[in-house]
């Protein structure tokens, strides 16, 4: 969550980072134990993870996960902090099995069950909204001008049409009348008051076909063919005002920009699950990587407020705000994980589970058929370079209080997927989940709350110039409720 937010607008390490970092959703029942829930099944959700974990169930099942996304975000710029809030309803899991019955076959060798099932995971969320304000003796021009220095007023527009450009044809930057090499100043002075909003919407939706089966009660085995949806979007607005009375003729600018992306990948799933004992069992499930079509939109505008006393606002015409568009390929890494549960006589369970990626092997690749060919070498190199490989720990445990009603509870680590040399101060993903379950027989609820906090610096444009850095604090809550069927 580290980049230079629409100032360069190429696809990078950011977009692959994004599109390969997913944690555990679907329904309330495994959010509430942190995800933790494979090797012990019972639970579609849990099938983002083994598939295996699907030969558990003996009767059909449906079930349904509405969930509200609340983000509270404390930003500090410079010992300014600001407080930001953000709330969303999603569906995080709805899903279809049937399970058959194999035993009465006549030519029946073992295999106990077989199920199919089909359904739909949330498995990443990207809506969010920061803010930022303060002051500071600084400004984003200030960026703008050191990327025009030495590039004559001619080519501006085609060397930086979303970025110095701009701010060229709002008159926020002219040319030095002095200077014969083509330098550019500013007009303001004195501080800037800063004030940023940042807005993201979206997620990654998993849409899964899968089969199980159940050898003897023994062994659980599963596979699934997965289809992924990608919905990202991201906007700013940048705002300085420069408030000093004597401030020469520009009073104020308005910065603005989007990404919108939107794709489809697929994967394969698969996975097995050991039953040691009634009580002990390991899992094993391994995700293949996902290969991603992708398409990137994006745009930039900027209006500024001065003296002039004839045209005091100049702004960029509808015809000339810049914009572009790209199609692309992202294959993110591939995936392991390592599952046991231990079941207490029918009263409870607990289960751990560790999950293995290397982020360092994302490739972005050009779009097949490309119109505007590029290798993607350097990007490819930044991401072996700044990311690295991650173990990620998921601990959960459930105790029943009665038949009907059970209360469970959980922890999960996400490693950060930055190296040590990287230099990239991101911090590890910490949740802690609890929740209550209420069992009916043939229909059920489950209750669950994930609690989890990050921080990481942010730059809103050249981290070399005193201003562009923010540092946030996010602290986000989810709540969801499930409601199944056993058919």
């Amino acid at each position: 969550m580290v980049f230079f937010p629409l100032l360069g607008i190429s696809q990078n390490e950011e977009d692959a980072l994004r599109y390969s970092q997913t944690f555990f959703g679907g329904t309330a029942r495994n959010l509430s134990m942190g995800g933790a829930l494979t090797a012990l099944g019972g639970d579609f959700s849990t099938t983002s993870q083994n598939p295996a974990s699907m030969a558990q169930f003996n009767k059909g099942n449906f079930s349904l996960t509405p969930l509200i996304e609340t983000s509270l975000n404390n930003a500090d710029f410079y010992g300014q902090t600001i407080p930001s809030t953000n709330s969303t309803i999603k569906i995080g899991n709805v899903s279809y099995l049937k399970s058959y019955d194999l035993t009465q076959l006549p030519n029946y060798k073992g295999w106990a069950r077989l199920q199919l099932g089909i359904g739909y995971n949330r498995i990443n969320t990207f809506d969010n909204y920061r803010e930022y304000s303060g002051n500071i003796d600084n400004s984003i021009l200030n960026s703008f001008i050191n990327d025009a220095n030495g590039t004559p007023t001619s080519d501006i527009y085609s060397a930086f049409p979303f970025t110095a450009g701009l701010a060229y044809d709002v008159y926020a930057i002219d040319p030095e009348s002095t200077s014969t090499e083509n330098l550019y100043t500013t007009t303001y002075k004195g501080e800037a008051n800063h004030t940023r909003v940042i807005n993201t919407k979206g997620g990654i939706g998993e849409y899964s076909f899968l089969a199980s089966a159940n050898y003897k009660n023994k062994l659980y085995i599963g596979g699934s063919v997965n289809y992924n949806v990608v919905k990202y979007d991201i906007s700013f607005t940048h705002k300085e005002t420069y408030e000093l009375a004597d401030s020469i003729w520009l009073n104020d600018i308005t910065y603005s920009g989007y990404i919108n992306t939107e794709g489809t990948g697929f994967n394969v799933k698969i996975g097995a699950i050991y039953l040691v004992n009634e009580s002990l069992r390991f899992g094993f499930g391994f995700h293949s990587p996902t290969y991603y079509q992708l398409k990137d939109f994006w745009g930039n505008d900027m209006k500024a407020s001065t003296d002039d006393p004839s045209f005091p606002l100049k702004y960029i015409a509808a015809e000339n705000k810049p914009t572009g568009e790209y199609d692309y390929r992202l294959v993110t890494p591939l995936k392991v994980n390592f599952s046991s549960g231990y079941t207490f006589n029918n009263k409870g369970c607990i289960g751990i589970e560790l999950e293995y990626v290397d982020f360092s092997t994302s490739v972005l690749k050009q779009a097949k058929q490309a119109i505007s060919p590029y290798s993607f070498n350097v990007e490819n190199q930044q991401i072996k370079n700044i990311y690295t490989n991650s173990i990620n720990l998921k601990v959960g445990g459930e105790y029943k209080i009665n038949p009907r009603l059970a209360v469970r509870g959980g922890y999960a680590l996400y490693h950060t997927p930055y190296s040590k040399n990287s230099q990239v101060n991101v911090k590890s993903n910490h949740f802690i989940t609890g929740g209550l379950g209420l069992n009916f027989g043939d229909y059920y609820f489950d209750f669950a709350g994930v609690f989890n906090r990050t921080a990481y610096e942010y730059f809103a444009y050249n981290p070399d110039i005193e201003g562009s850095k923010v540092f946030f604090k996010e602290n986000n809550f989810r709540f969801s409720v499930t409601l199944g069927f056993r058919i």
